[in-house]
């Protein structure tokens, strides 16, 4: 099945319209057939461990079966859910991307784009990278379309005839969007800016290179959609693996009113990855049908992984804001093997462990490690899913006093394969979590049964 599902994938790819532009002569005939070539201008329970406050979780799942045990175990690039995303926080829909027209993107993006210009096709370099350069600012309008297609036909011509199964294969031929200098996304409900990609294999995703990508302006993200990305460079380099937006940022990043979807990474964080900022705030958005699937290509049995937050992580950072977002339909999961026919398993590592083992993983929607004066407030968690291990929401780690404070946030049919809803790990404060009586926990499973609100070792006030 896994191979006729590819076969179509691989059809569809061939025969879904033009390569995109490469030579000069391709380039001209782009601008012949209506589109323009951009010129090269070139992101606060009882206390001391006591009983979990808020409301007490009301039992099973809807459908009455165990989480983590059984169910299907295909790759996550075959099972991606697109379900409808109306209603809530975050942008609307922007419909398909159009066939003709728009301008070519071969090198780096700055300036302004605008409505006349889209949809802008994002081809890359010969190394696959667009680039927002140190000193320069990108400045996205309503209704832009980046069309993140790379290079399709080496993506085809990537596919080793010999092993079609196999997880490294499409490495190539995809498109990485690198932020040196500084970018501001301003979409709108009616005219959202979307950032997607029409090859059938998706894109590398946004990353910000640390310091480097600091004194051009705080990055800005308002009314955006962020879709299919897919960061499956397994066993790879950071900027390859984690976070469909990997903000690496010693600074404030805004995200507001945005949809997160259909995004895959391999080893943390499936849609945002807030690394090393200070004082950001992720406000009314979605994050919906993302996934983190560590396949681990040289894992043997028994072994275990350290992934973690299937949808949002904050690491190494302070003074972070999420409030009054939707967390949905968020996948956290881990196999061994190096082909999509014959993946196994693989339970996540909890703390303690005999190997003392740090940096640990789970969180079926979102990741906190060392969080310093965090907040997260009024967010919905709903249907999130960590299979064979913790947190069906949260998993918190490395906290120290007053790390995390959990605030009218609602947790509904949340599975998981062990601990609580919330887990802690590795608390090193006095009081590492407050968790206020207005939090909402219903029909939440770890293993089949209900899951208790709060697990671990953090102390809990409700202050």
């Amino acid at each position: 099945m896994r191979l006729v599902v590819f076969l179509l994938v691989v059809v569809a790819a061939r025969s879904g319209g033009s390569s995109p532009p490469g030579s000069e002569a391709e380039t001209r005939e782009a601008t012949r057939k209506g589109g323009r070539v951009a010129p090269s201008q070139d992101p606060r329970v009882a206390s001391s461990r006591g009983p979990d406050g808020g409301t007490p979780d009301a039992g099973a799942p809807r459908d009455g079966s165990p989480a983590g045990v059984g169910g299907d175990v295909r790759p996550a690039a075959l099972r991606v859910k697109r379900e409808s995303l109306a209603g809530g926080p975050g942008a609307g829909d922007a419909g398909p991307i159009p066939a003709d027209g728009g301008t070519v993107i071969t090198s780096t993006l700055s300036g302004t784009l605008t409505r006349a210009g889209s949809p802008y096709r994002i081809v890359g370099d010969a190394q696959g990278i667009v680039t927002v350069p140190k000193g320069k600012v990108l400045r996205v309008e309503p209704g832009v379309v980046l069309d993140f297609r790379g290079r399709p036909e080496v993506t085809l011509a990537d596919v080793d005839p010999r092993a079609p199964s196999s997880v490294m294969n499409h490495q190539k031929g995809r498109v990485e969007m690198r932020v040196y200098g500084g970018i501001q996304v301003r979409g709108t409900e009616a005219s959202p800016v979307v950032l997607t990609s029409s090859n059938a294999y998706g894109w590398w995703g946004m990353n910000f290179m640390g310091e480097g990508s600091v004194g051009d302006g705080d990055p800005v993200f308002e009314q955006m959609i962020f879709e299919k990305v897919r960061k499956n460079d397994y066993n790879g380099g950071r900027e390859r693996t984690r976070g469909a937006m990997w903000a690496y940022y010693p600074g404030p990043v805004t995200i507001r009113r945005s949809t997160f979807r259909d995004n895959l990474v391999s080893a943390k964080c499936g849609a945002v990855d807030l690394m090393f900022t200070v004082g950001s705030l992720v406000e009314g958005n979605r994050f919906e049908n993302n996934r983190t699937s560590d396949i681990d290509r040289f894992a043997q049995p028994g072994t275990f992984s350290m992934a973690g937050g299937a949808a949002l992580c904050v690491t190494h950072g302070r003074n972070s804001v999420v409030r009054g977002n939707t967390f949905r339909g968020n996948v956290l999961e881990a196999f061994r093997g190096s082909l999509y026919t014959s993946l196994a398993l693989r339970p996540f590592l909890t703390w303690p462990n005999p190997q003392n083992i740090y940096d640990l993983g789970g969180g079926g929607a979102m990741h906190y490690f060392q969080p310093n004066n965090d907040l997260a407030e009024d967010n919905l968690f709903e249907d999130n899913t960590v299979i064979q291990g913790p947190g069906s929401a949260i998993v918190i780690e490395d906290i120290g006093t007053r790390g995390v404070t959990l605030r009218g946030n609602r947790f509904v049919n949340n599975r998981a394969g062990s601990g609580g809803v919330v887990v802690c790990y590795r608390a090193v404060g006095e009081v590492e979590l407050v968790l206020t009586p207005d939090n909402v926990f219903q029909n939440n499973t770890a293993n089949g049964a209900a899951a208790p609100a709060v697990t671990g070792e953090c102390t809990v006030d409700t202050q």
